[in-house]
Formats: C-alpha cells, sequence, structure tokens
C-alpha cells in the first residue's frame, strides 16, 4: 500500500517526492508538491510501482528521515535505483522530516527551504 496514492494526479508531473510518511506527505502537498509514501521508511515502492511512476513523472525524489535509518535506506534506494534524487533535511536540533521542519520553522522558512531545493534543481528537476 503507498499512502497518498489515491491523491496522485491522473497524468503524472514534473516531479514526485517518496517520503516516508502521509503527515510529511500531507505537509509537502500544501507546498504544492506531489508526495506519496510507501507503508514504512524500511519499504520503498516496488519495482513494477516505481516504472509506472517513473513513466509518469520526469524526476523522482526521495525525502526520508535526517537519522541513521532515514540515511540507510537512502544509500540502498540511490544503489538500486540511480537516476532518483536524493533529498534530506539539514540538521536541525531535532528536524528529522519535512513536518517536523514545517512545525519548528513555520510555513515560510519551510517555503524558502523548498524553493532553494527547486531553484538547485530547477522547477521541473535538473
Amino acid at each position: 500500500m503507498i499512502q497518498g496514492a489515491h491523491m496522485l494526479p491522473k497524468d503524472g508531473g514534473d516531479y514526485l517526492v517518496i517520503t516516508k510518511a502521509m503527515k510529511d506527505c500531507l505537509t509537502l502537498y500544501e507546498y504544492g508538491i506531489t508526495a506519496i509514501a510507501p507503508c514504512s521508511e524500511n519499504v520503498f515502492v516496488s519495482e513494477t510501482q516505481y516504472n509506472r511512476l517513473k513513466k509518469k513523472y520526469k524526476k523522482i525524489f526521495v525525502l526520508y528521515d535526517n537519522d541513521e535509518a532515514g540515511l540507510t535506506n537512502l544509500i540502498k534506494i540511490k544503489r538500486k535505483y540511480p537516476e532518483v534524487k536524493i533529498l534530506y533535511l539539514p540538521r536541525h536540533g531535532g528536524d528529522k522530516d519535512i513536518s517536523d521542519y514545517r512545525k519548528a520553522h513555520g510555513y515560510n522558512k519551510t517555503l524558502e527551504l523548498i524553493n532553494k531545493v527547486k531553484q538547485y534543481y530547477g522547477e521541473g528537476g535538473k
């Protein structure tokens, strides 16, 4: 099961973020960013699901927690799918995911962070 799959645009788009929890999907949607979350950080989408998503989205980003488990899983995903773009939050105290970051730093600071990432990758991704 993929959390947020029911919210995906039918025709796909420029980019998709795969994150670790529905709360992070909802936070990203607040900023107009399409996102989904597998049922666990230890489980990525299946190869079939990934291939379907890859056909619909120009770039796929993975944003997991900025902790040992999250970073370990990001490395595994990048090895299997070298074309994915890996994102992680800078360390800010207890902010290990985007929803924590938004709660701690507010809407505008989170928007600034998102805009920096968009600028780096270009609106449609690098």
